[in-house]
């Protein structure tokens, strides 16, 4: 009984702490609810009262009672000394935990380039005493999740993923147990969209799960190492498997325009509704097999318009630049302007993240800078019907 009154008031200095912790630069006296607890047995609450007045002894809070007949009563408890407060509770403060854990993950890293804005943006989320994508401030496990993220870097392109992750971090199964802050700190080391998902992370690095099959519909044809022969050409579009995607050839005429499709349904919708054009699924953000089809269709018909149809958003933009880099020649946006964004979209913060392609002279830049500005608006592309970009009045 006594042990459960010592419980109740121990969580009321804890959140103190807590508290004290996520607003370091406050100005103001912070306060918590005293809490009494709900057993009214005179053991528990004696003991619940002795365990505050003992953190009131010592300095580190100040006990406020009420008024009149309720003088007895203890109703909040102020911090006076959070260092104080920690050493009676015996608990290691959040910026003391975070500078060990900024220290495992830069010894980690060694200086890896690339990695630093992820070690920034974790010790943000430590210093306040919350989790960064899972992983708490403990200097060991830190400098595993680092540890393994950076070696992944060096990780041969091809790679079984439970090889990588053993040659990585020692077990073949950690990365799936670390994957959220991994990948997070992937997306940073690449400049990865942030909405780019762990399996296009892993493709991204060559990491071998079982890759998903390339979906597109233009006049090409592959061969397995058999010699078997398979179209790119079915309709509405054929499903082709990534390791055949080296063998690409033309095997029919020049389409009128290659076009790249972010989002399934666009995908679909683009190939059933639209009856010319080569058109490739990008699966989000384009992992490896993707890419190198990009590359292929992009050489093997140079005199074709390149377009890419995505969301008008971040994520979208960066997913467009990634496709413009692996053809290797320009890019049209397609359906992805500001006055589309007017009439469609929903309100949106800055995003800042495009503001490095907001320099150029293109549509890219045009549609950078307005996403970056203080009153954008962004769109999913499934907002629009298919369009033949032929057709489209400028």
């Amino acid at each position: 009984m006594t042990v459960a009154g010592g419980e109740a008031a121990r969580k009321v200095l804890v959140r103190l702490l807590e508290s004290a912790d996520r607003n370091a630069t406050a100005t103001r006296t912070l306060s918590v609810a005293a809490g009494a607890p709900k057993d009214p047995s005179p053991a528990v609450q004696r003991t619940w009262r002795e365990r505050l007045e003992g953190a009131e002894r010592t300095g580190a809070v100040a006990l406020v009672r009420g008024a009149g007949n309720r003088r007895d009563v203890i109703e909040r408890v102020h911090l006076l000394d959070a260092d104080r407060l920690a050493l009676d509770l015996g608990i290691t403060r959040a910026g003391t935990r975070t500078a060990a854990a900024v220290t495992a993950a830069r010894e980690a890293t060694a200086g890896r380039e690339g990695l630093d804005p992820a070690i920034e943006d974790a010790a943000g989320n430590w210093s306040r005493g919350a989790e960064w994508y899972r992983l708490p401030a403990e200097p060991e496990l830190v400098r595993n999740v680092f540890g393994a993220a950076a070696g992944l870097l060096e990780v041969a392109f091809g790679t079984h993923f439970r090889v990588a992750s053993a040659q990585a971090a020692g077990s073949s199964k950690f990365l799936e147990r670390n994957a959220a802050a991994i990948c997070a700190i992937l997306r940073r080391a690449l400049a990865l969209p942030e909405d780019a998902r762990q399996h296009e992370i892993w493709e991204t690095l060559g990491l071998v799960r079982f890759g998903h099959p390339v979906c597109l519909r233009a006049p090409v044809g592959f061969e397995d190492r058999d010699g078997t022969a398979v179209t790119g050409y079915a309709l509405p579009w054929s499903a082709v498997n990534p390791d055949l995607v080296e063998t690409c050839t033309a095997i029919g005429s020049s389409p009128t325009f290659i076009m790249t499709v972010e989002n399934w349904t666009s995908f679909n919708g683009q190939c059933r509704e639209i009856h010319r054009g080569a058109v490739v699924y990008t699966h989000g953000f384009p992992p490896p097999p993707v890419r190198m089809l990009v590359g292929r269709l992009a050489a093997l018909w140079p005199n074709a318009p390149f377009y890419h149809w995505g969301d008008v958003d971040a994520g979208g933009l960066l997913i467009a630049d990634s496709i413009r880099e692996a053809a290797g020649r320009a890019v049209r946006l397609h359906l992805m302007t500001a006055s589309l964004a007017e009439r469609h979209g929903a309100k949106s913060r800055p995003l800042s993240r495009v503001a490095g392609i907001a320099a150029r002279d293109d549509d890219f830049g045009e549609l950078a800078r307005y996403l970056s500005g203080d009153c954008c608006r962004t769109f999913e592309q499934e907002m629009l019907r298919p369009m033949d970009p032929l057709e489209l009045v400028p």
